[in-house]
């Protein structure tokens, strides 16, 4: 019994460690989206999160992950904004109201991403303007 209990500690113990490493990744600031990944049904597989901006492309933190680090990250150089719309009826209780949802797309993955007023217009301003010592086509 007494090895069951320690396992159980230990397992305990990594899992408020990990809690905590995630919160504090959170807290250390960013813009809070909701994001899928494509391809997704109808309304389905959105998650809250916070986005980070970085020189070289955005890191997506998703609330409800304990994973290490990012769990989405697209790169700057290739991010393109393929199409911008409304949140639809199915997504209404997801989304939040009078968010934008935009259509975006890297080398390496497509995606739905939520924003609201004033953080869509840093988003686009961030994905129009150029990298650092990158000039923009």
């Amino acid at each position: 019994m007494a090895g069951l209990e320690i396992a159980l500690l230990v397992v305990l113990l990594l899992g408020g460690g990990l809690t905590g490493r995630r919160l504090q990744l959170l807290r250390r600031g960013g813009t809070e989206v909701v994001l899928r990944l494509l391809p997704a049904r109808d309304g389905r597989g959105w998650h809250h999160g916070v986005l980070r901006y970085r020189d070289r492309g955005l890191q997506y933190f998703r609330v409800s992950s304990l994973r290490p680090g990012a769990d989405v990250a697209l790169d700057r150089r290739s991010l393109n904004v393929l199409d911008r719309r409304v949140a639809r009826p199915d997504e209404v209780g997801v989304v939040p109201a009078g968010a934008t949802v935009l259509h975006v797309q890297d080398v390496a993955l497509e995606a739905e991403i939520a924003l609201s007023g004033g953080s869509l217009t840093a988003f686009l301003s961030w994905v129009e303007s150029s990298p650092p010592g990158h000039t923009r086509r």
